[in-house]
């Protein structure tokens, strides 16, 4: 076989490969454009259902579409269906503990103790400080569980006691309440405190929690920050407030859940226990 003619078989071969190879690429384009916009139309879905869900079972939910993409695509999760249960977990919460904050009398209490509070069966008194916060594994305003942030120890010369007031956002909006035994025994509470903050911190995040009183009360997932929002959830204001002061209080455990929820703070290691038995 002559020059010529390897050179010719040659440029043939080369041709048939650069051939195949852009068809397998373009075979290749084409499932993945397939796959993604079959992702996308589970989205869009997904998300449909969960506002639907919302407004049917009168959660007040603001969840745009975009923020429900980006939690998906940070999540880990590959499988639509999967990331979309944990927003119904989220929001499947019994109707009595979102219908009205003012079912137990610690909620939405004002600047006065609005009767005795019960301190005789927990060292709370002497353990809380300003700025812990408060967990409850029980119930909560339109999220599986409930957080609030501790305002300061009072004193009512109405009941000639000391009380522990609390701020936290519930389904009339962002109000004060109070922490004592029997919210303790109600609620499942934890005491949480963030590890590291110093008392300039805890002030200034109390301080912004106070900025936000009268405030609406509504589930976004968008992780807000700034003191002009609107509303918020009970979970997202005390983290923003923290947050705000350089300290991020969500976990980044795999088990962290859409948006800032009360177990996500939980769950986080910038918090520590505080034992007040």
């Amino acid at each position: 076989m002559d020059k010529k003619m390897k050179k010719l078989l040659c440029a043939l071969l080369i041709l048939v490969i650069c051939s195949k190879s852009n068809i397998m690429a373009m075979a290749a384009e084409s499932i993945e454009s397939a796959d993604k916009s079959m992702q996308e139309k589970e989205l869009t879905e997904a998300y449909e259902s969960i506002v639907a869900y919302a407004k049917t079972s009168n959660i007040p939910l603001d969840l745009s579409f975009d923020t429900f993409v980006q939690e998906y695509e940070i999540s880990g999760y590959t499988d639509v269906s999967e990331y979309a249960s944990l927003y119904y977990n989220i929001l499947k919460t019994p109707v009595n503990t979102r219908s009205s904050s003012g079912s137990k009398w610690y909620y939405n209490t004002g600047t006065s103790l609005p009767q005795v509070a019960d301190y005789s069966k927990y060292n709370l008194l002497s353990t809380v400080q300003k700025g812990d916060i408060i967990y409850e594994s029980k119930g909560g305003f339109g999220i599986t569980g409930h957080i609030a942030i501790v305002e300061g120890i009072y004193y009512s010369s109405t009941y000639n006691q000391s009380y522990i007031r609390v701020i936290e956002a519930v389904s009339n909006g962002v109000a004060r309440g109070v922490l004592d035994d029997t919210r303790i025994d109600d609620k499942g509470v934890s005491i949480l405190r963030v590890s590291g903050a110093n008392i300039t911190q805890k002030s200034s995040a109390v301080n912004f929690c106070i900025s936000q009183l009268g405030k609406n009360y509504m589930i976004d997932f968008a992780k807000n920050t700034s003191a002009d929002e609107s509303d918020w959830y009970c979970s997202e204001l005390v983290w923003a407030a923290y947050y705000n002061q350089g300290i991020n209080i969500e976990t980044t455990g795999w088990y962290n859940e859409p948006g800032i929820t009360p177990r996500d703070i939980n769950n986080s290691s910038k918090v520590t226990v505080i034992p007040f038995n």
